[in-house]
C-alpha cells in the first residue's frame, strides 16, 4: 500500500517503491472536493431538459427533441465543395426519431456557466426515462466519430462558427444557459451538412450508419426523403447504430475526459493518486 502522511501543511505520498510525491493540503483538497459544483441554482431549465448532470466545474445539460420531420439544410450532391464557404446546399426534409443533446458547461472566468465545446448527439427510439437508457448513434452529418475514442467525444456536434464568447458575455447566468442552448440546438439543426467530419475527423456519424446499417431507406438522403413522406414516424423503427452505452456511461465519460473523476477514494491508494496525478 501507498503510504500518505499529512503533516502542517503538506502532503506527501510514498509508493511501496520508494517515489514520493508531494502537494499542498489545500490542493489535495481541491481535488479530493473540488470547492465549486455547479447546479441550476436560479436558472428555470428550458423545455427539453431532461436532466443536469454536475461534476466539480462541469455540468451537462441533457435536452431532447421528441420525434418530428425536420427541414434540413444539406450539400447537394453537385456541390463544388464537400465544405467551406464554396458548398451548395438544399432542402432536404428527413424524419428524425428521439435526438438527445448533451450541452457541456464549464465554469467561465466570471465563475458562471460557459458552453463548451465538447457537446455531444445522439438518438433514441423512445424517450429518456432513466440514467440507465441506452444512446444511439445519430445519423447526422456534422456528428463526428473520431477513431481512436479514447479521449474524444463519442459523437461530438461541431461548433465551429458559435460564438460562445459572445454567450458568456450576458451576465445573467439564466439568460447565458438558455441562449447558450437554443443556439447550440441552431447549430445543430440550422447549420449546413456537409462533409466537414469526413475530412477534418475520423467521419461523420451520417456516413457511418449509411455504410453500417442494413436499411434501405436511411443509405441515402435521397432514400431518407422517401420513407419521410410514407411514413413521417418511421425513423422510429430504424435499427440505429448502439453506442452501447447508457446516458449515465456517456455523461460520465465526458467528465473523465475533461480530468473529473466522480471516484470517492477509499484507502490510502486512492489518496495517493490524487497526489501523483492531478486529473486523478
Amino acid at each position: 500500500m501507498d503510504i500518505v502522511t499529512i503533516s502542517g501543511k503538506e502532503a506527501v505520498a510514498v509508493t511501496p517503491e520508494g517515489v514520493k510525491g508531494t502537494v499542498p493540503v489545500r490542493v489535495l483538497a481541491e481535488r479530493l472536493a473540488p470547492p465549486h459544483r455547479m447546479n441550476t441554482g436560479e436558472i428555470l431549465l428550458p423545455d427539453g431538459v431532461k436532466s443536469v448532470l454536475s461534476r466539480g466545474p462541469m455540468m451537462v445539460v441533457v435536452h431532447e427533441t421528441p420525434p418530428r420531420v425536420h427541414n434540413l439544410k444539406w450539400i447537394a450532391r453537385d456541390s463544388p465543395a464537400p465544405f467551406g464557404p464554396d458548398a451548395r446546399y438544399h432542402t432536404v426534409r428527413l424524419a428524425q426519431p428521439y435526438v438527445v443533446v448533451l450541452a457541456v458547461f464549464g465554469l467561465g472566468r466570471d465563475g458562471k456557466p460557459i458552453l463548451t465545446g465538447s457537446n455531444e448527439c445522439f438518438y433514441r427510439v423512445a424517450p429518456l426515462k432513466c440514467l440507465g437508457d441506452e444512446l444511439c448513434y445519430p445519423a447526422l452529418l456534422n456528428c463526428s466519430r473520431f477513431e481512436p475514442q479514447e479521449g474524444h467525444p463519442l459523437s461530438w456536434i461541431c461548433t465551429q462558427y458559435l460564438k460562445t464568447d459572445a454567450l458568456a458575455a450576458n451576465p445573467d447566468v439564466n439568460d447565458r444557459l438558455r441562449n447558450s442552448l437554443t443556439a447550440l440546438l441552431k447549430c445543430l439543426f440550422h447549420t449546413g451538412f456537409n462533409y466537414s467530419s469526413e475530412h477534418h475527423e475520423t467521419n461523420s456519424w451520417f456516413s457511418e450508419s449509411a455504410e453500417r446499417i442494413d436499411d434501405h431507406r436511411v443509405r441515402t438522403v435521397e432514400n431518407w426523403q422517401e420513407a419521410t413522406k410514407e411514413d413521417p414516424l418511421f425513423a422510429l423503427n430504424v435499427k440505429w447504430l448502439a453506442t452501447g452505452r447508457s446516458l449515465r456511461e456517456v455523461v460520465d465519460r465526458i467528465f473523465l475526459n475533461h480530468g473529473i473523476n466522480g471516484v470517492v477514494p477509499t484507502t490510502s491508494n486512492d489518496i495517493a493518486r490524487f497526489i501523483f496525478n492531478p486529473g486523478a
